[in-house]
């Protein structure tokens, strides 16, 4: 993520909170409940996203963080949203047709029902035609842009403060990241609380999740012990580590406020005048939603005052005014920004969160009055700047600690919006189910496939009874019987599924139903309800469940390649998670040590080789794994009665690995980086074959395989034949933050180790055709190996050896200045199984040119986060480095598009989440002998 620029006093960071109720209508004709989610597409969510998108082909450079909650994206997501919001659109056309026809005389109202019926189009275009019914997409490549942040909120928009057991937090959490990582392919930084509803603990549950950052309502953060020196202007840290941003009163103010802010002005569209009540029912009839009167979306006068009169709309006059709001408010945030500018060390920052749908649904001219706010502060006439909560974050971290307590955003600033008089009584139903569902999940180890299913549903109907939307709705008074019934419904379904499995009487036709008719959070696994002290399979805390055992041969600082630092980062985002990590690897010396490193034991061996004693390099991984098998064996007996999962990574840690799994009775998983056979092109002596042996067995004792990439999977397959399972799980990056500038000067970078199957060979016969277009350009190759001097004599014998410079092994610090400088990096291997190198210039924003090999030519797509070129063909590569060299602006875009990429696919706290999840899958599994996983 690219530094915040400096040339501004301070920050606006825009929130929009996104969030509906589920509904899930079954019958062929549009509820009134689903008539909410169609009116916040076509007057909210489509006019935002296409005025963005609008914004982006004009190259505005502007930023704003949006919340989705899992409920909408599920109803976005849902295949069958085309058709019937495809009907519902229709329906209205078929009105805007009808309007345009009444009013074609009316020279005052037929400019508005003209309008109404344009816009119409506009929406059923993008909705058909450019997003073809997935409104998510354009959300992704807005953030893949770098304008979107994209966040979510608790599972069901829960209020988190009412809830009795920290397990439903933590389900609540859980399920809502689940669901975002499967459609985003990334976990967010930042989680919105509903209703900014915040009570001391939850922080807690965010950051065993690794949420960066939450938001609160100003008067939390004011209340915070100590007093918060910079108000609700930069962000404040919570014991633990996780970020808090405070709401600005003043910007809220101005959006909100009806009576006193932008939205209450007399030229405004006026929300509460609609035809759907004004004209004769015989004529509307065809056009209302079951039925009956209601709000159509043609409203064709303006708010003119506090009066029941009102005068007819103009939108022009409407849009004019929105803009002229836009520029008052940018105004104010320079003043505001100004004098906190004065008071604190970092620059200010000012958090605006709105509900998505106050713009367009009750503020028509919403989506306008943004638009030009974005455009704007965009631009150079304002010292306020535009920023993401994350950016934010990362460029200014909190510097000071505090406590907080209990608060919301609702009226009042507390709990009672959601518990009153005309809410309290459904609070003991909801804690009994909340007691009762952590009971079941506590007791249940072993479940038939009825069972499980009927637990897991029951977890769905206890999370949707507990949506903050329904107590929300029943203290309003706007459809209060609607809310009563759907709490009496997914209570009266959570409890009979409970009796019904207590009295061993499943009934499976109902089981069904309600898993088509309440179906979010497919892969929603009852087991999460599970209390803190038996998270066994699940969640586990540094000091109890299982123990994870990763055997390496490798460890920063003392590694040769990539897969020391794949074990190392992979242990600590696990740690982050709560796992119990511990790598057993080697130490150059003689004496052993350990140390704890971001949560992590790392337990240092060495070899049991004699000093002065030469041995084979066989002989020497033998006592390297008779090393490690010890200490295993010592740290089981260490460890009695503690479960315990074993991970190797590669072959010269079979042995003990072999000896570990069998010794203590535990599973093994095996993480492949790469194949003799493939390093190689085949086995070709005793030494590859003997290798090539102990991979087979290494595979086909592993309870579940890893590897890198589809390519690695299929090498896997067609060479071992595995029995277990095996499961593509992308290697991840550390994000590089270098001040990297690829559209000057023209050194490429090569880095890896120099053996032959790198290519590195192909990149100095492509360099010597280079020199004929750009005599300045230099190559660094950065690493050692054996090939080393092989590659030093071709580049002499090719005329370029003063343009080369082999820097030997390079440390991180030394890789990043490297890649600071580079204008291109390139990879030309012949066999890559990954390519974690590529992944890592891809995050520092250097343009990378790849062979189209293994798992290179799954990481980067050609001419969108890279260019490709056919492996071993000299004149493709130095096609590619011209068009480099030639295409700066394309360059440009190839590299922010990569980091892009590497930022929402290749995380080391994604990469952890999909290996948390096998490592959960495979200990739930009994073995042969019975549970060993969990001896008692």
């Amino acid at each position: 993520m690219a530094a915040l620029a400096d040339n501004h006093t301070g920050y606006l960071a825009l929130l929009l909170h996104a969030h509906l109720p589920f509904v899930r209508n079954q019958e062929d004709y549009i509820s009134l409940e689903e008539k909410w989610l169609c009116e916040a597409l076509t007057e909210s969510y489509f006019p935002l996203i296409l005025s963005w998108e609008r914004l982006a082909r004009e190259g505005i450079n502007f930023k704003l963080t949006l919340s989705l909650s899992p409920p909408l994206i599920s109803m976005l997501i849902d295949p069958r949203l085309p058709e019937r919001y495809g009907r519902y659109l229709d329906n209205l056309k078929r009105l805007a047709a009808r309007e345009v026809e009444r009013t074609q005389n009316d020279p005052v109202f037929s400019p508005v029902a003209d309008f109404y019926h344009r816009r119409l189009a506009d929406i059923e275009g993008a909705f058909n035609e450019a997003y073809r019914g997935d409104l998510l997409s354009p959300l992704k490549r807005l953030q893949e842009q770098g304008h979107l942040e994209i966040i979510t909120t608790c599972a069901t928009h829960g209020y988190l403060p009412l809830m009795l057991t920290r397990e439903s937090w933590r389900v609540q959490v859980r399920a809502a990241l689940d669901l975002f990582a499967d459609i985003f392919g990334r976990l967010p930084a930042g989680m919105w609380l509903p209703e900014c509803g915040y009570t001391p603990g939850i922080e807690k549950c965010l950051q065993a999740e690794g949420i960066k950052y939450f938001i609160v309502a100003s008067h939390g953060l004011l209340n915070a012990v100590p007093r918060v020196k910079t108000a609700v202007y930069a962000p404040v840290k919570l014991p633990g580590g996780v970020a808090v941003f405070g709401r600005d009163w003043e910007t809220s103010h101005q959006v909100w406020s009806r009576t006193e802010g932008y939205p209450g002005d007399p030229l405004y569209r006026e929300f509460y005048r609609d035809i759907g009540y004004d004209l004769e029912f015989s004529y509307l009839e065809p056009y209302l939603i079951g039925g009956i009167r209601g709000d159509t979306g043609f409203k064709y006068y303006r708010i003119t005052g506090k009066t029941e009169y009102k005068e007819p709309y103009d939108f022009q006059a409407a849009r004019e005014r929105a803009r002229e709001h836009a520029r008052d408010f940018l105004a104010a945030r320079d003043r505001q920004l100004s004098y906190w500018a004065g008071i604190i060390p970092d620059k200010p920052v000012i958090v605006a969160p709105y509900d998505a749908e106050l713009f367009g649904h009750w503020w028509f001219e919403g989506p306008v009055w943004l638009e030009e706010v974005l455009r704007l502060a965009a631009g150079q006439d304002y010292q306020t700047g535009l920023t993401t909560l994350a950016a934010y974050l990362e460029q200014y971290p909190p510097r000071q600690e505090v406590a907080l307590g209990l608060s919301s955003w609702g009226e009042g600033g507390y709990n009672r919006v959601w518990l009153n008089p005309a809410n309290d009584w459904l609070y003991p139903h909801l804690h009994r189910a909340e007691k009762t569902m952590v009971n079941l999940a506590a007791t249940c180890f072993q479940p038939t496939p009825l069972q499980e299913r009927a637990l897991n549903q029951a977890a769905r109907e206890l999370l949707l009874a507990q949506s903050s939307d329904w107590p929300f709705i029943l203290t309003s008074q706007t459809t209060a019987a609607y809310a009563h019934r759907r709490l009496e419904e997914h209570l009266g379904n959570f409890f009979k599924i409970c009796r019904d499995y207590q009295k061993g009487d499943l009934q499976e036709d109902f089981i069904r139903i309600l898993e088509v008719k309440d179906n979010l959070f497919p892969r929603l696994d009852f087991r999460l309800y599970r209390p803190e002290r038996q998270r066994q399979a699940l969640n586990w805390p540094g000091g109890e469940g299982p123990v994870l055992l990763m055997l390496s041969w490798e460890f920063p600082p003392h590694h040769v390649g990539g897969l020391g630092i794949h074990v190392r980062d992979l242990a600590a985002a696990l740690a982050q998670m709560g796992v119990r990590v511990h790598v057993i690897t080697r130490v150059p010396g003689r004496e052993a040590f350990t140390t704890v490193q971001e949560g992590v034991a790392i337990h240092h061996l060495p070899t049991y080789q004699q000093p002065g004693v030469e041995i084979d390099f066989l002989s020497w991984v033998l006592q390297f794994n008779m090393a490690l098998a010890d200490y295993g064996r010592e740290l089981r007996a260490a460890l009695p009665g503690t479960p315990m999962l074993l991970h190797a990574h590669d072959w010269l840690v079979a042995w003990a690995a072999g000896e570990l799994q069998e010794a203590c009775g535990v599973p093994l998983v095996a993480t492949i980086h790469a194949t003799e056979y493939g390093r190689n092109k085949g086995l070709h002596n005793r030494i590859q074959r003997t290798i090539h042996q102990i991979e087979a067995g290494l595979v086909a004792r592993a309870d579940r395989v890893i590897c890198c990439s589809r390519y690695m999977e299929e090498e896997i397959r067609e060479l071992f034949q595995p029995r277990a399972a095996v499961k593509v799980i992308p290697n991840g990056v550390v994000p590089i933050k270098v001040a990297a500038n690829p559209g000057s000067g023209h050194d490429i970078l090569f880095i890896g180790r120099l053996v032959v199957e790198k290519g590195v060979q192909v990149l100095l016969e492509a360099l010597a055709r280079l020199r004929g277009f750009y005599p300045q350009a230099r190559l660094i190759i950065a690493g050692a190996g054996p090939y080393a001097g092989e590659l030093q004599a071709l580049a002499a014998r090719l005329g370029v050896a003063g343009q080369v410079e082999f820097t030997g092994f390079v440390s991180e610090a030394e890789r990043n200045q490297l890649l600071a400088r580079t204008r291109v990096a390139v990879f030309p291997s012949l066999y890559e199984p990954f390519g974690i190198v590529a992944l890592e210039a891809m995050s520092a924003g250097v343009p990378v040119i790849v062979a189209r090999t293994g798992g290179l030519a799954e990481v980067v797509e050609d001419g969108v986060t890279g260019l490709v070129f056919n492996p071993g063909d000299v004149e493709d590569l130095l096609r590619c480095l011209v068009t480099i060299f030639q295409n700066p602006e394309l360059a440009a875009e190839l590299s922010r598009q990569a980091r892009a990429r590497v930022e929402r696919d290749y995380t080391w706290t994604a990469v952890a989440r999909q290996t948390l999840s096998l490592y959960q899958e495979l200990l739930r599994e009994p073995s042969p002998e019975g549970d060993r996983h969990f001896p008692k």
